[in-house]
């Protein structure tokens, strides 16, 4: 099915689409990659609150590459 899109809804071309895809996934992987380090630097320590903040910007990351790299393969 096609459907009209009207004039004054920007969409953008497939090459601005590509890159901010290709963007969006090298900031999860580096947001995975700096919550993984902070995670086993502050692993001695053992402060809830902190913990809890790095495994949601792993789990934002993980996200960003799975919904990134999935767009990038189509």
């Amino acid at each position: 099915m096609s459907f009209p899109i009207p004039d004054f809804v920007l969409v953008p071309s497939v090459e601005i689409m590509r890159t901010n895809s290709i963007v969006s996934l090298i900031v999860g992987i580096c947001l995975v990659g700096v919550g993984l380090l902070f995670l086993f630097l502050n692993k001695k320590k053992e402060k809830e609150k902190k913990i809890t903040a790095l495994w949601i910007v792993i789990g934002v990351g993980v996200l960003l590459i799975v919904n990134h790299g999935i767009q990038l393969l189509f």
